[in-house]
């Protein structure tokens, strides 16, 4: 089973949606006399160590694929960084998520600034869109440095198809230059 990678459609159309929503659900609850809708400071500074930890991981599995680089990246097997492009491509859906949800808010802040004295609400939804736009970035830098480039290898046994299921059988396959017995 091979993974999908990120699309960019996709990704617009979850931050178009999360813009959507987010206007949609903010004038809601102002309306109904609730709160504004925007995330707290600690949520958006948990975003940028989130990013941190996942570029670190996104870099091990990065030494990890190249062969020369491998003793630096001990603690990475084949399953963490499969796991780790799937924490990536979860971090790019999540930032455009959070981007939308915040260009709405800043947005709505925008169009309060003439009754307002401070301009704090429509930091925090800068801050917001900033933090969703690092978590979008960081997700597709880390899905791209775990991909595997093709080795030699790769086209020589694609032309072998009935030999690569052989092989994952266990059965041994002759080569052309082989002398039989």
């Amino acid at each position: 089973m091979r993974m999908s990678s990120l699309k960019t459609r996709i990704l617009l159309l979850v931050f178009v949606l999360a813009l959507g929503l987010g206007a949609v659900l903010n004038g809601l609850s102002v309306g109904a006399g609730g709160p504004e809708l925007q995330l707290p400071a600690t949520v958006l500074v948990v975003s940028v160590v989130y990013c941190a930890i996942l570029f670190w991981f996104g870099l091990q599995v990065s030494r990890y694929s190249q062969r020369e680089k491998r003793q630096d990246a001990r603690a990475m097997n084949p399953l963490t960084a499969a796991r780790t492009v799937v924490w990536a491509q979860t971090a790019a859906y999540v930032g455009a998520m959070f981007a939308g949800w915040h260009v709405a808010l800043l947005f709505y802040q925008i169009g309060l600034l003439s009754l307002r004295s401070t301009w704090t609400p429509v930091g925090g939804a800068i801050i917001g869109v900033i933090s969703g736009v690092l978590m979008l970035a960081i997700g597709m830098i880390v899905e791209n440095m775990c991909k595997i480039p093709p080795s030699d290898s790769d086209d020589e046994q694609g032309s072998r198809a009935s030999g690569n299921e052989q092989e994952r059988r266990g059965y041994a396959q002759w080569a052309e230059g082989d002398k039989k017995f």
